[in-house]
């Protein structure tokens, strides 16, 4: 039993660790899917959550996999995340579609943005990429709505990149830049 509890631990931790880490959607899809098995599995094993998480809090994503909560608990959850995480207090929505790119930044670094993409909820996708090496509390300035928001943060990614905004070393999806240049750039190829 230990050694399976041990096991358990080990697959959830790589998964969440990946799950933070990870530059490309699919592979935070595979990390959401192992953390959505082992605590699906966690009571078949006779183990409760806090013991193969340890503590750690598994994002929304996978709690919403196995079905862990009623629809208007993770609206609540949501709401209390994004109220306590992430200040959307000047957030502008523009564009139509089921999911979005999001561009969010902190006030520590105001001229570092991020441009990442969600086929969920944007806020919570924001909220999920919190860590205990997060800077300062997020600021999410823009969310574009788009039916294919892979293909809209590929443009996004590539014309900044383009002009030399990419931030060294910061991952693939930091740039130098603006909120007004990035909705600019939206705008201008039409989407």
């Amino acid at each position: 039993m230990t050694t399976k509890l041990a096991g358990q631990r080990a697959k959830f931790s790589r998964a969440r660790a990946t799950y933070y880490t990870a530059s490309d959607e699919s592979a935070r899809e595979r990390a959401i899917r192992h953390m959505s098995e082992v605590l699906q599995d966690a009571p078949r094993n006779g183990f409760t959550e806090d013991e193969v998480t340890q503590g750690e809090e598994p994002p929304i994503e996978a709690r919403r996999i196995i079905g862990e909560f009623a629809q208007s608990d993770v609206v609540a959850e949501e709401s209390e995340i994004v109220s306590e995480f992430v200040d959307c207090s000047a957030i502008r929505r523009i564009g139509q579609g089921e999911q979005s790119v999001y561009v969010y930044g902190y006030r520590c670094a105001p001229d570092r943005l991020k441009v990442g993409s969600a086929t969920g909820d944007p806020i919570s996708r924001i909220a999920a990429q919190i860590s205990t090496g997060t800077p300062d509390r997020p600021v999410a300035h823009l969310v574009i709505a788009t039916h294919d928001c892979r293909a809209l943060e590929r443009v996004l990614h590539g014309v900044l990149r383009i002009r030399g905004k990419q931030v060294p070393g910061a991952g693939s999806e930091w740039f130098v830049s603006t909120v007004q240049e990035i909705e600019t750039i939206y705008q201008t190829v039409g989407a």
